[in-house]
């Protein structure tokens, strides 16, 4: 391509000829006259051009290749007019940016996004013009010539065809077109430059990350140096989520420029994002020191420090940036975020105080001061910010749940129940509420509507641990033990180290007649460190029902050294005298009688064990005390009665059984002992 600087030309532009007709014979030969004509006229410019194409070589011994050239192009001419061959294309002159350029068959247009070009004349064997046009590939219409044209529509045609996507035409796709009667002739190739600037200006125009991510990419690919685009390019991926690409941008940019503190916040923020704490804090620190008044920097330290649980130094760190910009908001408030981990209730209810002084119209604000004075028990203040919440956000469950808990915290349970049951409508799904209402339900004995709410805690958080418990503890007051069981089990399966809960749940086996489950709960109980001793009676008597009578026994023993109870004293005594254990039976009944010296059972069981072994007199004397307690047990009597007949004491045997037979008519046995006692007597004398 020749640059022309504004020289003039020779080449006038001409009309194009309209299209032809059907034709008459007599108009057919008045054409031909016209070619004859033509023909002429040819031949007189190829003479005339011959000519001067020799007087320039004879003047000019070094234009040999022009001059070949001239002659070239006679040749070409006569061919065209004469021969009727089709016509050559030799250049085009146009107009680029005010510059002339002459482009030749052999030549290249190169085009890039601030270009603005101009065809102005063309070459060809065409003398007139007359037919000739110029298309420039993928611009205007047909014919070109003398239209204003721009490279940023060859540009955007080569990347975004039709504006949908990346990728279009290869750059050096498109060309001039020259043609005759709308046959090609010949073409030069228009090179197309696209440049990062090209790729930066599509990224800005897309609304699609995807797209502009692309776009960036080919941008630093061009000129990987360039800093700027990538900082563009990390925000596009911090903001799409793709961290892990954001920090590998902003690495990059700081191997480019290690001082680059913009960078460095932005990094900080990105692995703020994915939980690299540590790496903020180095971060930040690193631009404290180039800057010390970076409230940012600081506030990003701090809010690392609190992720670390490290609420001491996130406090300090908070503190440093409130010197350096007192009035920030954000700051504030996560100061007394910090502050409220802490425990500082009052320091934390003072800086959302400041906030909300400082921005009436944070809610989140509002939200955190409500529940800080709950927490603080302060249930007045608290009933009036969480009003103040559900004032501003009428559909916030959270508040009116909390509200509940505020009310519930002065005793006003009707006005709990309200909230939480508007919190119900509004997040019917949410298990905590249903909890709470359940509780306040329970603590009202409205055991049926609390079981309802644990109900439907259940199925909406079926491994809930609470729920549970509280539902399986409702059943089994209920004495439900069926359904008790199953959710104690789950219990002890979430927290095997409940003894209350094994200590409940052998119960509960223990009244559906399953003693094998009793014991095995029951034992789970004692060795988590239960000390209830109704706990350790149950478990002797589940030994006792599963046949284990050693265990049972020993167990029973264990509580009488203990705590001795008459219930257990008596159990412990029949389990001896069953065992034939008549001495233990014995010293069991006189701790028994020492707990209740006026009870005659007592006094007659330990005469029955007296009897037992052979010591009679004994016998005669518990049966005696017992009869003292209780004169009208006819058995006793029988058993007196009987115990003097062993000894041979016959009159006093008797008097026993006349006593019985007196206070029992129908006791025919002792009917029949007292005739026979009459003639032992008289069989006793007369010995």
């Amino acid at each position: 391509m020749k640059d022309l600087k504004r020289q003039n030309s020779d080449w006038r532009g001409k009309k194009e000829t309209g299209d032809m007709e059907y034709q008459s014979d007599k108009e057919v030969r008045s054409k031909k006259r016209g070619k004859s004509s033509k023909a002429w006229i040819a031949l007189i410019i190829v003479v005339v051009l011959a000519a001067s194409a020799l007087t320039a070589f004879f003047f000019n011994p070094e234009g040999l290749q022009g001059a070949y050239s001239g002659l070239i192009r006679i040749r070409n001419t006569f061919s065209f007019y004469v021969l009727g061959q089709k016509p050559h294309f030799y250049a085009l002159l146009l107009e680029k940016n005010g510059k002339d350029y002459l482009l030749t068959p052999q030549d290249s247009f190169e085009v890039s996004y601030r270009d603005e070009f101009v065809v102005k004349e063309i070459s060809t064997d065409v003398l007139s013009g007359s037919g000739v046009t110029v298309d420039v590939e993928g611009l205007g219409g047909k014919s070109d010539i003398g239209k204003l044209l721009k490279g940023i529509d060859l540009v955007d045609k080569t990347v975004l065809p039709d504006r949908k996507g990346a990728g279009g035409k290869k750059p050096g796709g498109y060309s001039f077109q020259i043609k005759y009667q709308d046959d090609p002739i010949a073409s030069i190739p228009i090179r197309v430059q696209v440049t990062p600037q090209d790729w930066l200006r599509y990224a800005r125009s897309s609304g699609n990350q995807r797209v502009q991510i692309e776009y960036l990419k080919r941008a630093i690919a061009m000129n990987r140096e360039d800093a700027n685009v990538r900082k563009m390019l990390a925000s596009i991926y911090f903001n799409a989520g793709m961290t892990g690409e954001a920090i590998t941008q902003y690495r990059e940019i700081l191997a480019l420029k290690p001082d680059d503190m913009a960078a460095l916040s932005e990094l900080a923020k990105c692995y703020l994002k994915i939980g690299q704490y540590k790496e903020v804090i180095k971060i930040s620190e690193r631009v404290i020191k180039a800057n010390p008044r970076d409230d940012a920097a600081l506030s990003n330290m701090a809010l690392a420090w609190s992720h670390l649980k490290n609420w001491n130094k996130a406090i300090s760190a908070y503190h440093d940036a409130l010197k350096i910009r007192p009035d920030n908001p954000v700051a504030i408030f996560k100061l007394g975020e910090a502050y409220e981990k802490t425990g500082q209730l009052g320091k934390a209810v003072e800086q959302y105080r400041l906030v909300l002084a400082k921005v009436p119209k944070a809610d989140h604000v509002a939200v955190a001061l409500a529940d800080v004075l709950l927490k603080m028990g302060n249930f007045d203040e608290a009933i009036r910010w969480h009003k103040e919440v559900v004032k501003r956000q009428p559909k916030n469950a959270a508040a009116y749940a909390n509200l509940g808990l505020a009310y519930g915290g002065k005793g006003l349970t009707k006005e709990e129940i309200e909230n939480y049951k508007k919190a119900i409508e509004l997040k019917p799904n949410d298990p905590v509420i249903h909890f709470n209402l359940g509780a306040v339900y329970e603590k009202g004995k409205r055991d049926q509507e609390a079981i309802r709410q644990y109900q439907r805690v259940l199925e909406l958080k079926p491994d809930d641990a609470d729920a549970l418990e509280r539902l399986a503890d409702l059943y089994f007051k209920a004495k439900r033990f069926g359904e008790a069981a199953p959710l104690y089990e789950k219990v002890v399966k979430k927290s095997p180290r409940k003894a209350a809960i094994h200590g409940r749940l052998g119960f509960a086996y223990a009244e559906q007649k399953k003693p094998a489950l009793a014991v095995e709960n029951y034992q789970q109980a004692i060795k988590l460190g239960a000390k209830d001793p109704q706990l350790h009676r149950n478990l002797a008597q589940a030994y006792s029902q599963t046949g284990k009578t050693k265990e049972s026994v020993a167990m029973y023993e264990k509580l009488a050294s203990t705590k001795p109870t008459p219930e257990v004293l008596n159990i412990l005594a029949d389990a001896y005298m069953k065992d034939k254990h008549y001495d233990k039976a014995i010293r069991t009944y006189r701790k028994l009688i020492d707990l209740n010296p006026k009870k005659a059972s007592t006094y007659s069981s330990i005469a029955h064990a007296y009897g037992l072994t052979g010591d009679l007199d004994r016998q005669i004397e518990n049966y005696r005390l017992s009869l003292k307690f209780d004169p009208e047990d006819d058995e006793v009597y029988m058993s007196l009665g009987a115990a003097y007949e062993k000894k041979g004491l016959y009159a006093e045997a008797l008097k026993a059984y006349t006593s019985a037979f007196e206070l029992n008519p129908e006791a025919t046995r002792a009917a029949r002992k007292i005739p026979q006692m009459k003639i032992r007597i008289i069989q006793q004398k007369h010995k």
